[in-house]
């Protein structure tokens, strides 16, 4: 080794800790010492437009204080112009003012893995790069945060800088045959957030994820996302439409040990679509960002272009047996109904926004001016009381699998029923059917007159319905620029590949993601352990191995197309302390930022059907299968109320209201909650203990009420929303979904919940559903109901005891509520748990039921500290308390 080479590795040995055994044994497939040197001979000039567009940038920072914030935190100086600045930028940093930097945790820069202002080729190497891209730098010294179209000019900056020949000497690129051109879906993310969980970096996929909403896109500078929160002047209970972001790379066919990928390492036996084939597929790795005025294509012109569809009500023509009302029959949607076509707003510099037109969430589907409507099936009866075609009162167009339920094997080992992929999802899954036509009021329907017939008036069909739409559909991004002047190219792939495009349903917790939760189940694949989960779970769609709709993404020998929706960044570089690695790799440890992804990790792989994409096939019953959003339920509202009752499905996306309903379900097989929501995010009703201290009610997320305890008859009932009866489809198109109760939410919150309901239930006696009483005591095959949640810190504050009655025991709740009181110290919940006689089941008005209460429980629990759990058992007006160490 060189001296110099070796005084440079010592220098990022002292910064970063040691080099990772990955990046020095060569399995990175990239050059090391090539990558460390600045040398002016890899540094190439720019073009015009590029050196002017970051000539502004700088002035920007100037203007906004971050020429001082960085003199005073790093010592450089933004202010020389010419040459002078080229070389500050260049240089290397100051070796003891840089790990003084990254040493501090609340600087927004302890992930930082660099040594320059600008490292060619490299953004996420780049200090300066990182002060503007990363949430976490946020000092108050700065007036202002940056917008996208810098981003993307600094971007194009620091890959304009880089020689094309250093950067395939970096990469280890033989020839450029081995290189195509494709469009990503990319994010700078984080230390917490990339795939090493080594430092922040540029994280990328060929699968975006945009999601629906009510109003336009709003970028949050502050934190460097997009948020599904509307814009200042709109009210936070609605929803804004989120973009994703694309790009064009020259990439590397690589294989999996080349690069970092998202994955959990653990696989789902039996799913021949997870990623536990890796090793034996083709990935492509972005090595360099493709822009206007790129020196490299001669200052072609890059175009980008998109093509869109929704065929979830099409599908219903095609593939079943629907009479439409005087047979006009729903059709394909197009690009032009669903995506935003100004190229001013899609368009950011040189990258590619998919946006969703921003519609009301769930709208009367029309043809032309025309409503569609359907005539509703009657029910087919089936074996034990179920049916064929409906499911409570919604109606479904094939089989409702079980798949992804936790089952017991032997001994202690669990598993989730695979999904053999063999049942399609060809058409929507469930179709609204409390609403039936009306063609003397304005709106063209109305909902099923709710009285003690609406079961049999549904079950008996034959009336028309409407069809109800929403705006999700899938797609493809593609690019075109001119290799005529890109001698450099010459035997480079020319066609551009195609990113897949899937726009979706709104995501309730943005700050949450599936690999977050992975300690609360067995899935995707840990066969011992217990589980919150026994329906859906975590499994990502980042680890799916699910070809896209061919009709969109057309299969390319140059590419694998099952590893379409992989997300992936470069071979970490470094190994940082262990002390560092423990923070970054903890989902349960505050961020200080906020964040709203658009890559496939933050999707789910659970299709029953799914609450983002699906699989589909050409025709039912096909096993050539392929990723879709045709299959979602229509509109999607309908099936988001079934897969809330059956805890939530897909628990990073979409919210579990099990404990809303349970008393709905099936006790053979009833979902217990499996990540606690409050009662205020449930809502309160005006008879409930809150909504009486209040002197009001209130409404969940999806507008509808919380599950009570009340006296009634003399004895103590839970009331609590029936199931069938719970309208969330008429809750939306009234723009009474709340999206403001829960996208705050953290995975560090939704984690203490869910351990400090693991810790209530392991102490409770062992009470399985029946489906489960052999199995082991877990949250997931529980009859415990969870009635009452609500936070508190125990010894500081008093509770506010939101879920107990006042005349539980005494006349008020202060045995349990006051300060004084508490059994448990510091952070905590208030929880009531109780069972039922299932059996004793009695309507309260239309839409709620009571149900007697056999066994009651009020716990205090915390997530930390000793005791961590005190428990009541309440029986005949008495507590009798045990503190759990």
């Amino acid at each position: 080794m060189k001296r110099k080479e070796f005084i440079k590795l010592g220098a990022i040995a002292t910064i970063l800790g040691p080099l990772s055994t990955t990046f020095s044994s060569g399995k990175s497939r990239m050059n090391l010492f090539s990558f460390l040197e600045n040398n002016e001979k890899d540094v190439a000039k720019v073009s015009t437009v590029v050196q002017q567009d970051f000539t502004a940038l700088v002035q920007w920072l100037t203007k906004n204080g971050w020429g001082t914030y960085l003199k005073n935190t790093i010592g450089v100086n933004l202010s020389l112009t010419g040459d002078a600045l080229r070389t500050e930028l260049l240089k290397d940093l100051d070796p003891n003012s840089l790990k003084k930097l990254t040493d501090d945790p609340t600087s927004g820069f302890d992930d930082f893995a660099g040594m320059n202002l600008i490292k060619p080729g490299f953004p996420a190497f780049s200090l300066l790069y990182h002060a503007l891209a990363s949430p976490r730098v946020r000092s108050t010294s700065l007036a202002a945060f940056p917008d996208l179209v810098q981003l993307d000019a600094l971007e194009n900056y620091i890959y304009a800088l880089a020689e094309w020949d250093h950067i395939k000497q970096v990469y280890e690129v033989k020839s450029n045959e081995d290189l195509v051109m494709a469009i990503f879906a990319f994010e700078y993310r984080p230390a917490f957030k990339t795939p090493h969980h080594q430092h922040a970096d540029l994280v990328f996929s060929r699968t975006g994820v945009a999601r629906v909403g009510q109003h336009d896109m709003n970028y949050d500078q502050l934190n460097r996302c997009f948020t599904n929160q509307p814009k200042s002047g709109v009210p936070i209970q609605k929803v804004a439409v989120v973009p994703a972001r694309y790009g064009l790379f020259i990439a590397k066919r690589v294989k999996s040990n080349e690069v970092d990928l998202m994955t959990s390492g653990i696989y789902k036996p039996g799913d021949k679509f997870d990623d536990h084939m890796d090793s034996d597929r083709t990935f492509l790795q972005p090595i360099r960002k493709v822009f206007q005025h790129d020196l490299l294509f001669g200052e072609g012109q890059l175009k980008f272009q998109e093509a869109h569809k929704s065929e979830k009500l099409a599908k219903l023509a095609e593939h079943t047996d629907l009479k439409f009302y005087k047979d006009l029959k729903p059709t394909v949607r197009d690009s032009s109904y669903l995506i935003v076509q100004d190229s001013k707003m899609a368009n950011v510099n040189s990258s590619f926004l998919v946006i969703s037109q921003p519609k009301e969430l769930i709208r009367l589907a029309k043809e032309g001016n025309k409503p569609l409507y359907f005539l509703v099936p009657a029910m087919i009866p089936g074996k034990d009381g179920y049916s064929k075609n409906r499911y409570f009162t919604s109606f479904n167009t094939q089989d409702v699998q079980d798949v992804e339920l936790l089952v017991k094997l032997k001994g202690n080992e669990y598993q989730k029923i695979p999904n053999e992929y063999t049942e399609p999802r060809t058409q929507p899954l469930f179709l609204n059917i409390s609403h039936q036509q009306d063609t003397l009021i304005p709106a063209g329907y109305r909902e099923v007159v709710k009285d003690a017939k609406f079961e049999d008036y549904l079950n008996d069909g034959l009336y028309q319905s409407p069809l109800f739409e929403d705006s999700i559909c899938e797609g493809k991004v593609t690019a075109q620029i001119a290799m005529d002047h890109a001698p450099a190219l010459q035997g480079l792939y020319k066609e551009c590949l195609p990113a897949f495009s899937i726009v979706t349903a709104p995501d309730f917790f943005p700050q949450v993601d599936n690999f977050d939760l992975m300690d609360y189940d067995v899935a995707p694949g840990r066969l011992v352990g217990k589980s919150n989960f026994y329906e859906g779970g975590v499994a990502s769609l980042a680890t799916a191995r699910l070809t896209p709709n061919p009709k969109l993404i057309v299969p390319n020998s140059a590419s694998d197309n099952q590893t379409y929706t992989a997300v992936l960044s470069q071979k970490s570089k470094s190994a940082v302390p262990a002390a560092k690695s423990g923070i970054f790799n903890n989902p349960a440890l505050p961020k200080g930022y906020m964040v709203s992804g658009y890559l496939p990790d933050v999707a789910s792989s659970v299709f029953a059907p799914g609450w983002d994409i699906t699989y589909s096939a050409d025709k039912p019953g096909s096993t050539d299968v392929y990723l879709s959003t045709e299959g979602l339920g229509s509109p999607f509202v309908e099936d988001m109320k079934l897969c809330a009752a059956s805890n939530g499905m897909w628990p990073a996306s979409s919210p579990d209201s099990a404990r809303t309903y349970q008393g709905s379900l099936d006790p053979w097989s009833r979902n217990a909650t499996a990540i606690p929501l409050l009662d205020d995010e449930l809502g309160f009703h005006k008879n409930s203990p809150a909504g009486l201290a209040m002197h009001k009610e209130t409404f969940g997320w999806d507008g509808v009420q919380g599950p009570f305890l009340e006296r009634y008859d003399d004895k103590w009932r839970i009331n609590f929303a029936d199931m069938g009866r719970a309208d969330v489809v008429q809750n939306a198109l009234e723009g009474n979904v709340d999206m403001s109760k829960l996208r705050t939410l953290t995975s560090a919150e939704l984690i203490a919940r869910m351990a400090c309901l693991r810790r209530c239930i392991d102490y409770l006696p062992k009470t399985n559903f029946k489906g489960y009483e052999s199995a082991d005591k877990m949250v997931a095959f529980t009859r415990w109901w969870l009635i009452s949640a609500e936070p508190v810190d125990f010894g500081k504050e008093d509770a506010k005891g939101w879920g107990i009655p006042n005349n539980l025991i005494g006349t008020d709740s202060k045995w349990v509520t006051a300060k004084a009181n508490h059994k448990v110290s510091g952070k905590g919940y208030l929880y009531v748990i109780v069972d039922v006689n299932g059996k004793k089941v009695t309507w309260d008005g239309f839409g709620r039921r009571r149900v007697d209460c056999t066994k009651m429980y009020v716990c205090q629990v915390t997530e930390a500290g000793t005791p961590h759990l005190a428990v009541a058992t309440v029986k005949k007006g008495k507590a009798s308390w045990e503190i759990v160490s």
